[in-house]
């Protein structure tokens, strides 16, 4: 599988330019949301200088379909296929420093410069239609959705980086906010080139080079790292907030849905003056043991418990409210038997609910 393209030295040239990157199996298709869904395939798209268009491609397999970027076989394997795609506003040969992305809806973005502008073309899924945005005072324009940096679609999102006219100052847009915001992240104390956005493990890397030395590398801008997402079984986990403060407002959300768990121990802050807590457990697996404490002390202590065992079985379950404190309010809930959809009352084995025992004022 290979793509013709002509290099060339940057600089005012029309040259060809193509543009690779990861993307859906099908135009549009976003399937089960998956990171291998959205982006498992190869694309590629061209200002085609000869027909005088933008053309989208797709590495495809001969009688299979779209080719997998973790195909075993390798590229070779494949060959590229034109996907229809809407023509560029503008005419190609005015179009330079064209970028590719793919978006959570499964649809292409293209990014470019005309004429000391940037431009950029999404999916508006209000309209169900392409759409452009800008343009915005600026040159060289890259694009990347940072799912294939962090690999976790639901927390990405489209950036595109590009100079600003002067060339002193980089700058990111974003596509939730319709790339209308400048966020300037870099400054220069020479005019420079953006030529690249890389999808580097947990990282993105930015490359370019200085006006005065095109072909030195005049600088490479690196992102923090992304977060980590662990998915796999863990033995024990222990959630433990703030141990004491004037306000702790807390939060904590323990779903078990598909993990095993051997204990599981969810502590709330001791001490405080406004301590307000929500504890949502849903274990739909099995568990061998939970405890779940409220504060011991505090001048106002309103504590929720919400306890789901769904439909599996529980060995023992222990719920205790605060013990002291000149207001506690306390809400405890625990479902057994009512929950929608329920055909028999679920198994617990032991049940301890203890309301506050001392008090000025305890509805519980």
């Amino acid at each position: 599988m290979t793509a013709k393209a002509k290099s060339y030295k940057r600089g005012r040239t029309y040259a060809p330019e193509v543009r690779l990157a990861p993307g859906p199996r099908a135009m549009g298709d976003t399937g089960d949301g998956s990171y291998t869904t959205l982006f498992g395939y190869a694309w590629a798209a061209v200002l085609d200088r000869v027909e005088r268009r933008f053309r989208l491609f797709q590495a495809q397999v001969p009688g299979e379909g779209p080719w997998a970027l973790n195909d075993s076989r390798g590229p070779e394997v494949a060959v590229w296929v034109e996907v229809e795609a809407p023509p560029l506003p503008h005419p190609v040969e005015e179009v330079v420093h064209m970028g590719l992305a793919f978006d959570q809806a499964a649809r292409h973005v293209v990014v470019y410069e005309r004429q000391g502008e940037v431009w950029i073309r999404q999916w508006d899924p209000v309209s169900q239609s392409y759409v452009m945005r800008g343009p915005f005072p600026g040159v060289d324009p890259v694009v990347l959705n940072d799912a294939v940096v962090g690999y976790f679609p639901p927390d990405s999102d489209v950036l595109v980086w590009h100079l600003t006219p002067d060339r002193m100052s980089l700058v990111q847009r974003v596509q939730r906010h319709l790339y209308a915001i400048a966020h300037v992240v870099q400054t220069f104390a020479e005019p420079v080139v953006l030529d690249q956005a890389v999808a580097l493990p947990y990282q993105i890397e930015l490359l370019g080079s200085l006006v005065s030395a095109l072909d030195a590398t005049g600088y490479a801008l690196r992102s923090e790292l992304y977060p980590v997402y662990v998915h796999d079984t863990i033995g024990q986990a222990a959630l433990v907030p703030p141990s004491e403060g004037a306000y702790i407002p807390v939060v904590i959300v323990q779903d078990l849905r598909t993990d095993l768990l051997g204990t599981a121990t969810l502590s709330a802050p001791t001490t405080g003056t406004y301590i307000p807590i929500v504890i949502v457990l849903n274990m739909e697996d099995a568990l061998g043991q939970a405890q779940l404490a409220a504060p011991t002390t505090g001048a106002y202590v309103p504590v929720v418990l919400i306890f789901d065992p769904g439909t599996d079985a529980l060995g023992t379950a222990s719920l205790a409210a605060p013990t002291t404190g000149s207001y506690a309010l306390v809400v405890i809930v625990v479902d057994t038997t009512t929950r929608p959809g329920y055909t028999s009352p679920d198994v617990l084995g032991t049940a301890t609910l203890s309301a506050p025992t001392t008090g000025a004022y305890e509805p519980a």
